[in-house]
């Protein structure tokens, strides 16, 4: 061992027995050594120490900042603890701009709700709330009773003046091209000229029709192209028919035998193509009618059914009501109950009418009419078929059984229109009768007809049906007249039937929404002193 003393080296025994300078260039060897491992194991801790990301670390700080300077040399690789490093993932930024967008779109909404909540939960919040939804529910029933109120007034208004009017031109065509068809083959077998009465008729009738036609085709709706088709077919043909007629007249009158192939054409064309087209037309029409007659009759059991529901849960409020305030009657609740009672019975009382005059008045009236239509145009062809028989000069075997069904389909009629109240009228009772005597009359002349004409007795048969002088009437004649005035009677009573049922209806929306906005305001009034107590 050296020690060092006053500058100078003294040489001390080595405990161990060995002598210093002896040990001292171990020692000299060793050093080097140390130095050797020490910096192996720097550089083994450099190559194993934390490599910082200057990529990653410059996104967190930026690329400007004069620390990271130093990192340009270190190494790109990732250490084993780069958790360390501060997180700066992108999915995490892009939640965090959501969670405070979300924050700041529904957190005050939710805040609100909260309170609101709060506030339903206490005493006050109850009544308020229940009284909302009272309000609501009665709005709501009266605005919707109040529209279908107006809708069902609006559709007994179209079908009175257009619906209507579209099937009395039908009936109207209907029946005039069959007295025109009836009076042209009369007038044309006829002894000598045609009478002017005949021909009056007959061009009466013609233009009736015509108008009839024109005014069917203008009201009606252009989308029903079954109903124009047919208008239009009518209007086509009927121009060829009166040109067939005036024909056979101007050949009858210059003698020409050929005159009764014209007039046998004409009818011809009339009772097969004309007739049948105007028939369907008149039941489409009718059709129509009875169709919107019945759904603007329905009871209103949707609406009505709100109006019973608001008035049970203004019962079920004030039941409420009173337990909790411990106060039998609500002034306010129970006049907005009397006025929502008010309205339901206004409403009950208006569907009542409206259901009793438009379905059972309408159909009381609708069904005569309808039958008396068609016993009216199968007399009018059995009557045209018995003056064709004469302008053709030949037998009427066969029609025995048509001219027999013709007196069936009127009995029939008659009987119907017999149960309508209408009928029971002592001038009504004298047009029945008078139409069964003229039944009876023309079946006794329509027997001597048809044995005279088997005899070929031609001008015993037309005395037999036919009036010597013009302006006389035949059985036929008053048959005819009789029951044009109970179609007349029957359309009449079915237009007051339906002017009853829109009269009905005529105040109930104005008068439902009246009530209702006074029975809301009622019930405000009502439960405001209670809320007033827990202020």
């Amino acid at each position: 061992m050296i020690r060092e003393g006053n500058g100078e080296h003294t040489n001390v025994p080595d405990p161990m027995g060995n002598s210093g300078p002896k040990g001292a260039p171990d020692d000299a060897e060793q050093k080097p050594q140390s130095a050797t491992s020490a910096s192996a194991n720097a550089s083994a801790k450099t190559s194993t120490a934390p490599s910082l990301k200057p990529k990653r670390i410059k996104k967190s700080y930026g690329p400007s900042d004069p620390a990271l300077a130093a990192l340009d040399s270190l190494d790109e690789e990732d250490s084993p603890d780069h958790w360390l490093d501060p997180l700066t993932d992108e999915n995490a930024s892009r939640r965090s701009l959501i969670n405070s967008i979300v924050q700041e779109t529904f957190g005050q909404p939710i805040f609100v709700a909260r309170r609101i909540w709060s506030f339903i939960n206490t005493s006050p919040g109850k009544m308020t709330l229940m009284t909302v939804i009272i309000s609501v529910a009665i709005a709501a029933a009266g605005y919707a009773m109040s529209v279908s109120s107006d809708n069902r007034q609006a559709n007994l208004d179209e079908l009175i003046t257009n619906a209507e009017p579209i099937s009395y031109n039908a009936h109207v065509l209907y029946t005039s091209l069959s007295v025109a068809d009836t009076t042209a083959t009369t007038g044309f077998v006829q002894a000598g000229v045609e009478g002017p009465v005949n021909r009056v008729k007959y061009h009466t009738a013609i233009e009736r029709a015509a108008v009839a036609a024109t005014h069917t085709a203008t009201s009606a709706d252009t989308s029903d192209e079954k109903l124009m088709e047919l208008v239009l077919e009518i209007q086509r043909q009927l121009p060829v028919y009166t040109g067939l007629v005036e024909t056979a007249r101007a050949n009858n009158r210059a003698g020409n035998p050929v005159s009764v192939a014209y007039m046998s054409e004409a009818s011809s064309m009339m009772r097969n193509d004309i007739l049948p087209k105007a028939s369907e037309l008149y039941n489409m029409t009718s059709r129509n009618v009875s169709d919107q007659q019945r759904a603007v009759t329905r009871p209103q059991w949707i609406p009505l059914s709100g109006l019973v529901a608001a008035l049970g849960m203004l019962i079920i409020g004030q039941w409420w009501l009173m337990r909790v305030t411990r106060r039998r009657i609500n002034k306010g609740f129970a006049l907005a109950t009397i006025l929502m009672l008010t309205a339901t019975m206004w409403v009950s009382a208006a569907n009542w009418a409206t259901w009793q005059a438009g379905t059972r008045g309408f159909e009381e009236a609708s069904g005569p009419l309808n039958s008396m239509t068609t016993a009216r145009i199968y007399a009018q062809q059995t009557r045209t078929t018995e003056t064709l028989s004469l302008v053709r000069r030949q037998s009427i075997q066969g029609s025995g059984t048509g001219f027999a069904a013709t007196i069936n389909q009127i009995k029939r009629a008659l009987d119907e229109y017999e149960t309508t109240t209408n009928s029971q009228s002592p001038e009504h009772q004298a047009i029945i009768t008078d139409i069964r005597n003229a039944m009876a009359n023309w079946t006794a002349e329509h027997e001597q007809f048809t044995v005279l004409l088997e005899r070929g007795d031609y001008n015993g048969a037309v005395n037999a049906v036919l009036s010597s002088d013009d302006n006389d009437q035949t059985s036929f004649d008053v048959l005819d007249t009789a029951l044009a005035e109970l179609i007349a009677d029957s359309r009449s009573s079915m237009r007051s039937y339906i002017q009853s049922g829109l009269q009905a209806t005529s105040l109930v929306s104005v008068t439902v929404m009246i009530l209702s906005l006074a029975a809301v305001l009622a019930v405000w009034i009502g439960i405001r002193p209670r809320l007033q107590e827990y202020l």
